[in-house]
C-alpha cells in the first residue's frame, strides 16, 4: 500500500499518516518516521495524535526520555488517547519506572479495554513491583474476555 507523501490533506487523514509512520518503521527509516510526524506538527499543532505516534517511534530508537516528552504532550493534547498512554508507559518501563509505567498501562486499558497487549504489560509491571498474586490469572481472564 503507498500512501500520498502529505502527511495530512484534510482532518480525516489522521489514518493515513498513522499508517505511513507505521511503514517507516517497519522499514527502518525512523528518521523519515519523524520527519513526517515533524511535517504533521506544524500543520496540526493543537493535535495530540502526531506526538503519540513520534513517542512510538523514538521508543523503537531506544530514546525513551523524549519518547516521554511527546507522549506528555500528546496525552495534554489528548487525554483520552490510549495509544500515548500505552507508549509512555513502554518507556517508563524502559527505564525501570515500573510504578509509572503500570500507572499509564492502567489509564491505557481503562480508555480502550480492547487492546489485548495493554493487559500483557500492565501484568508485566505488576510483576516486576512484586505484586504477583493471581497476575498471571487475571491475564488469561482479560485476555479470554477480550478474544471471545
Amino acid at each position: 500500500m503507498i500512501i500520498d507523501e502529505t502527511p495530512w490533506q484534510h482532518p480525516y487523514d489522521a489514518k493515513a499518516f498513522s499508517v505511513r509512520v507505521i511503514q517507516k518503521c517497519m522499514l527502518g527509516e525512523y528518521d523519515e518516521a519523524i520527519r513526517i510526524c515533524d511535517e504533521a506538527i506544524k500543520l496540526k499543532p493543537n493535535d495530540g495524535l502526531p506526538y503519540g505516534r513520534r513517542g512510538n517511534v523514538k521508543n523503537q530508537i531506544s530514546d525513551f526520555r523524549g519518547a516521554i516528552q511527546d507522549c506528555n504532550i500528546a496525552i495534554e493534547k489528548s487525554s483520552g488517547d490510549a495509544y500515548a498512554w500505552f507508549t509512555r508507559g513502554i518507556a517508563k518501563r524502559a527505564l525501570e519506572d515500573f510504578g509509572g509505567a503500570m500507572k499509564d498501562f492502567l489509564k491505557a486499558v481503562e480508555l480502550d479495554p480492547n487492546m489485548v497487549k495493554r493487559y500483557f504489560n500492565r501484568n508485566y509491571a505488576k510483576y516486576i513491583l512484586g505484586d504477583k498474586t493471581g497476575v498471571f490469572n487475571t491475564s488469561q481472564k482479560d485476555y479470554r474476555s477480550r478474544l471471545l
